[in-house]
């Protein structure tokens, strides 16, 4: 992939662009490798990574507002402030009609742009989400309710023009602070929330849930953990599998379509993201609960009681990793498999470090975000008792 901006030196977000990609991929496999090697059973297989397409993938675009209310500038957080970067080629096909849509939208109702600085001005980012059949869910996050009505007034010429868009909502963030959005979201139209086919299910999300950035990679990352739960399953029925931090339910519907016979519970502390993967099981015909709830306070309580812990624990957690108490939990959980998708490997080594008794037994470095140093994970964990070698 090339892009102007980057050859410019006008945006540099895809660090490794100047690297062919074969050797972006072997770098970033061989960090994840060498910093899970102390973790490993032995006889563990690393499999080949998981990758898709490398332009045009980007699922999720965050633009910082810059320049005037007349001539608005939607650029990177972190990049040039005077640099348009709607045309990034990392976008999806339609991604770059929707952002102009949205500067016109924001010339139109006169909206003028934070000013960080002078911490001045009512509209601070857009964010658009898009989904495989080029449907768009667009959010303007604004550091008031000033501007509510002019953005409501020129609202349908932007849905007239841009038929893509499904739902529009606006995103209160008063604080000066570096956090993209605040915690108010009102709805201005559409249905509120997008449906995204992802690998062999459709999730639907809301405003404020996570979803993956790579829908492609996402699939194939949903995929593997469902293969792995089949083989660990074998021929039993009476499974019971928990995912914890399941958000809108990626795993936990893959893996009730892998092992039908399975209990799957998903928990997830952010009520939206629980909507969406209620919606995303009913769409699918799954025979799956999902709960709101602390993922850790919930699984120590749960087991406590009479049932004991799952066969499969699924986690999928933030950056910060899974954290001493859910880690110590597990450890002495008994559970004996364990599948570990992780947006941070340092994080999972940490983890991994306070559960010696779960080793690796099957890997994957995943890439979600291609050109850029970050780096994913996806392993598959085992109780193992000393001299026990290999995946069963």
């Amino acid at each position: 992939m090339r892009c102007h901006h980057f050859d410019s030196g006008a945006c540099r977000s895809c660090t490794l662009l100047d690297l062919p990609r074969p050797r972006q991929l072997a770098r970033g496999r061989e960090r994840v490798e060498q910093l899970l090697a102390a973790h490993l059973a032995p006889g563990t297989v690393w499999g080949a990574p998981i990758v898709g397409a490398e332009e045009g993938f980007r699922a999720r675009g965050k633009m910082a507002v810059g320049g005037t209310a007349a001539a608005p500038v939607l650029t990177l957080p972190g990049q040039s402030a005077g640099t348009d970067l709607c045309d990034c080629p990392l976008y999806p096909a339609g991604v770059e009609e929707v952002l102009e849509g949205a500067k016109a939208l924001i010339r139109r109702a006169q909206i003028p742009p934070y000013d960080v600085a002078r911490r001045r001005g009512e509209i601070k980012n857009v964010l658009v989400t898009s989904s495989p059949d080029g449907e768009h869910l667009l959010r303007f996050v604004l550091r008031s309710t000033a501007a509510l009505d002019r953005l409501r007034e020129h609202l349908p010429r932007l849905l007239e023009a841009h038929p893509s868009i499904v739902s529009v909502s606006a995103n209160i963030h008063p604080e000066h602070t570096t956090r993209v959005e605040g915690e108010e979201e009102i709805p201005l139209a559409g249905a509120g929330r997008l449906a995204v086919r992802t690998g062999d299910v459709t999730l639907f999300s809301r405003p404020q849930s996570f979803l993956q950035t790579h829908t492609e990679v996402a699939g194939a990352l949903y995929r593997q953990g469902a293969e792995w739960a089949r083989e660990i399953a074998g021929t039993r029925e009476d499974l019971r599998i928990w995912d914890l931090y399941c958000g809108l339910g990626g795993f936990a519907l893959h893996l009730a379509r892998a092992v039908p016979a399975a209990q799957v519970t998903g928990v997830e502390v952010s009520a939206q993201a629980i909507d969406g993967a209620r919606e995303g099981a009913e769409a699918a015909g799954a025979d799956v609960r999902f709960l709101a709830a602390d993922a850790t306070a919930w699984a120590i309580a749960e087991a406590a009681d009479a049932s004991g812990p799952p066969d499969i624990v699924v986690v999928n957690p933030p950056r910060r990793g899974l954290g001493p108490e859910l880690a110590a939990w597990l450890e002495r959980s008994g559970v004996p498999d364990v599948l570990y998708s992780s947006c941070h490997p340092g994080s999972l080594a940490d983890d991994l470090a306070a559960m010696p008794s779960l080793r690796i037994v099957a890997g994957r470095y995943v890439d979600m975000f291609p050109h850029t140093e970050h780096a994913e994970v996806i392993v598959r964990l085992r109780r193992t008792a000393p001299g026990e070698e290999g995946p069963r």
